[in-house]
């Protein structure tokens, strides 16, 4: 291929590279500005200043733009901030507060309509991931259920639900909900570790609710 060639097959590829994340960002937009449980294509493509096929020429399925949707959300709006203990969860609540109160519309879009909750799947399975990592170390020594129910609570207690919750339904500021849930997941932790600690003295030793399935699931029990 010649320069020029190569260098007009480079201008193509960064126009569509604009126009994908044009198109993206106007996705985006459009869930925060009507919330609404469905996205009007047609609407989109009007705010992108595009076709519609010209939408569907970047993104086969609408599975896809939502994916992207949600990865765009998570680099440029509700960054995910990485952790490695759950005594960190309170302060990053707190930070994550103060992002959703600069974007109140788009929070409560994810969170509540199911285009949104659509967009947020594939970062609340890493987040969830993450939280039973960090859980990990604490349950040593605890049964699967109360594993299985202490990762949920620290996993749900870290959430845009229960900031969408507390801000609608108790009318409370985002410092209010903050200094709520950091309470909630203290207490949490406190218990687990009393839990956990009663198990280690009793010479318990638990099994995560997933390598018990694993387990199960080679044994050949549905």
């Amino acid at each position: 291929m010649s320069t020029a060639k190569r260098h007009i097959a480079s201008l193509r590829d960064e126009y569509a590279e604009m126009t994908r994340q044009r198109i993206v960002a106007a996705f985006v937009q459009t869930l925060e500005d009507e919330a609404a449980d469905d996205v009007s294509m047609a609407a989109v493509a009007k705010r992108a200043k595009v076709a519609e096929r010209t939408i569907y020429r970047h993104f086969k399925t609408r599975a896809e733009l939502f994916v992207a949707a949600g990865e765009w959300i998570e680099d440029n709006v509700f960054s995910y901030i990485p952790f490695t203990s759950p005594d960190e969860l309170p302060d990053i609540f707190r930070k994550l507060c103060k992002r959703f109160d600069r974007h109140p519309h788009l929070a409560r879009a994810i969170a509540m309509t199911r285009a949104g909750r659509t967009v947020r799947a594939g970062f609340r399975r890493h987040l969830i991931d993450q939280h039973r990592k960090a859980m990990a170390p604490l349950v040593r020594h605890l049964p699967a259920k109360e594993v299985r129910q202490a990762e949920a609570l620290a996993s749900y207690l870290n959430n845009v639900l229960a900031w969408n919750a507390m801000r609608e339904d108790f009318d409370m500021s985002s410092a209010e909900i903050a200094d709520a849930i950091e309470w909630a997941l203290t207490t949490l932790l406190k218990d687990v570790r009393r839990r956990d600690a009663a198990g280690a003295r009793a010479g318990k030793t638990g099994k995560s609710p997933r390598k018990r399935s694993t387990a199960r699931e080679s044994a050949g029990v549905e």
